[in-house]
């Protein structure tokens, strides 16, 4: 399973570059033709195109908010927490929920357990946004000597315990999906949640003896 992750991170890592790099460089000819056709046309087009490059502008950006979700840079090179607050600021501009990241950590943390952790954020931001209809997340990444802790909660609308059953549509499973990302680093979930009092998601993962310790992030 743990390969598999890696092998599906690898895959979403080229596709984020390919849509930062080629599509970029694609758009950015667009560009180069909206200039040529209004040194064509004259000055009296230039009113025409505006919108036009009003709308590429919104794609540019909109491209550019995909790669960096779908593999930050700031996750391979700056860690956890920096990637783990520009995908809050993001979902916060999106959505208006109020997102606060909170660093108990003091240095970098192995690199599956980074990867693990930001992707059951982002699961757990989506679920915030479309599920529960919170106002308010937050979000506590602890290190001590021998595990790592993340404690994620929102003021929504919870759901049924039965929701978690992985036979049924909704929030469980993109549960379900958090604790498979969990098994290959020996982790826990804990999920605390009840209709009307939000979702608190507790996350364990083990650092000394677990197969997530000797792949330390570079």
């Amino acid at each position: 399973m743990r390969r598999l992750n890696e092998r599906g991170e690898e895959n979403v890592r080229r596709i984020a570059y390919e849509l930062h790099d080629t599509a970029g460089q694609l758009l950015a000819t667009v560009h180069f033709a909206l200039d040529a056709a209004e040194r064509r046309l004259g000055p009296s087009a230039g009113n025409a195109l505006v919108p036009v490059r009003t709308r590429l502008e919104e794609v540019e950006l909109e491209l550019r908010r995909l790669s960096h979700e779908l593999r930050p840079t700031l996750l391979d090179h700056l860690g956890l927490l920096p990637a783990l607050r520009e995908l809050a600021h993001g979902v916060s501009k999106r959505s208006g929920i109020a997102i606060q990241v909170e660093d108990g950590t003091t240095e970098r943390l192995p690199a599956a357990i980074e990867t693990a952790l930001y992707r059951i954020a982002q699961e757990a931001f989506t679920n915030a946004t479309r599920h529960s209809h919170a106002t308010r997340v937050e979000v506590r990444v602890a290190r001590e000597a021998s595990a790592v802790h993340c404690t994620i909660t929102d003021n929504g609308v919870g759901f049924e315990r039965v929701a978690l059953d992985g036979a049924r549509a909704g929030p469980g499973l993109g549960l379900a999906g958090m604790a498979e990302r969990l098994s290959p680093l020996a982790g826990s979930l804990r999920i605390e949640t009840s209709p009307g009092r939000g979702v608190r998601l507790d996350i364990h993962i083990p650092l000394e003896g677990s197969r997530a310790d000797t792949d330390l992030a570079g």
